[in-house]
């Protein structure tokens, strides 16, 4: 299978919605077309798509975290490969675009979270180097 990794754009709206849902994050149409501009056009962002036989197959949001305790890292802020083509290296080279741009901006460390729950993401990412460092609460506030 050939796949070709590239930048996002506006006419992915569709795609990257649907593909979403199928990890049960479903998204408005509307606020993903204002979003994805939006986060395309700041330089400490970026939003990678696969594409096979012109269709895609998944996507991959990274942006760099400044904090205070650390050095500057980029995290993974969202991943999602189409169900029908998982396991044969999509994710694998999403995660890998995100690494070479985190190198290209001086970058030298990837995170990620995800949910214990979901054991496949985990597995997956400790497969492709990974390691896991804690474990946390994620806990929301409304205001």
């Amino acid at each position: 299978m050939n796949i070709l990794i590239r930048t996002a754009t506006i006419d992915d709206t569709q795609e990257i919605a649907r593909l979403s849902s199928e990890l049960g994050y479903p998204l408005n149409i509307e606020q993903l077309e204002e979003r994805i501009p939006e986060i395309s056009n700041r330089k400490d962002h970026v939003i990678y798509v696969a594409e096979s036989d012109r269709q895609l197959i998944g996507w991959i949001h990274a942006s760099v975290r400044l904090l205070i305790e650390s050095p500057p890292f980029v995290e993974i802020g969202g991943l999602v490969v189409d169900q029908q083509h998982r396991g044969v290296g999509t994710g694998k080279q999403l995660v890998e675009a995100c690494e070479r741009w985190a190198a290209q901006i001086g970058v030298n460390k990837l995170r990620v979270r995800t949910n214990q729950t979901r054991e496949d993401a985990v597995r997956f990412y400790t497969r492709i180097g990974f390691s896991q460092k804690k474990a946390q609460f994620v806990l929301d506030k409304k205001i």
